[in-house]
């Protein structure tokens, strides 16, 4: 018979891709984690994960259980918030990309407390890819990110665009230009966000599709350091027109048009499609979706 407890471990081997860390996470000792693994293979005549020499790599058939773990656990931790935990401290967990997590989750949040003290948030902020990831493996409730997540079991619901625009420093030679063709970026340097980021994938998908070649010269994980580095000419940057309005204004940064470039994003409220739902997430969900619509 197959106990929570094999959910449990099951899900956190497949997290670390190592019994012994998750032996160590879960402070159980690595051969009860193997006894519990070699359990569910056995109980479902299935082979979960493929033993390399210093790591796991989870199976097609290990995927899929990990699908209905998550979707078991969750219902599961809903039903323990529902009936145990005391109904004066609900705590949700809601994830924002970075973007976001400057421009509207400190203010959002806030008010959010305010008019509804009873819920309690456990906020996590991080690129797209990340957050991505926490969904479906149930660490988030919820989640309000920037551009696109093309996961089959993730939900997006779209909230408004942001402008997404391409600069230069003063001292660049395209400064002087407002418009140009996506061929004249050619071997110029990019000052972009880490992999995984919304706005570091959309610069790639651009210039694989215009035959562009390029280079990063700096790879940032925070858009202050992007603002930064742009300032001081490191090279182009494409970054949300919100964050850099005043040096916009002050003519510190340019904006270069491309032709046939969009380079917008958008804003949306993303989670699991088997998520166990519940009243306090409907009310999360209507307060984040009017809240950005007022702001914006």
């Amino acid at each position: 018979m197959i106990t929570i407890k094999h959910l449990i471990i099951f899900k956190e081997v497949a997290r670390v891709k190592s019994m012994s860390k998750a032996a160590e996470n879960l402070y159980i000792s690595q051969p009860s984690i193997s006894q519990k693994i070699q359990e569910i293979e056995s109980y479902y005549n299935v082979k979960l994960f493929q033993r390399y020499s210093k790591s796991l790599g989870i199976s097609q058939e290990g995927k899929l259980f990990l699908e209905y773990a998550n979707k078991i656990l969750a219902e599961i931790e809903a039903l323990d918030k529902t009936f145990f935990h005391n109904k004066d401290d609900i705590k949700l967990r809601i994830g924002t990309t970075l973007t976001i997590g400057i421009l509207l989750a400190p203010k959002l949040f806030s008010k959010l407390k305010e008019e509804h003290p009873k819920i309690n948030l456990d906020v996590y902020v991080d690129n797209t890819n990340k957050i991505e990831n926490k969904i479906l493996e149930n660490s988030l409730d919820i989640a309000i990110i920037e551009g696109d997540l093309n996961h089959e079991n993730i939900i997006q619901e779209h909230l408004l665009e942001d402008e997404v625009v391409l600069v230069c420093s003063k001292e660049h030679y395209l400064y002087n230009f407002n418009k140009i063709k996506p061929s004249q970026l050619a071997n110029e340097k990019f000052i972009a966000r880490e992999k995984g980021s919304g706005s570091r994938s959309k610069l790639e998908k651009y210039m694989i599709f215009y035959k562009v070649p390029y280079s990063i010269s700096w790879q940032c994980h925070g858009w202050q350091t992007v603002i930064e580095a742009a300032l001081y000419n490191h090279g182009l940057a494409l970054l949300p027109k919100s964050l850099i309005e005043k040096e916009i204004e002050e003519n510190k940064l340019h904006i270069i048009n491309v032709e046939g470039c969009n380079w917008n994003s958008s804003f949306s409220i993303c989670y699991h499609k088997n998520k166990a739902w519940n009243q306090n997430l409907e009310i999360v969900k209507n307060y984040i979706k009017n809240f950005v619509l007022e702001t914006f």
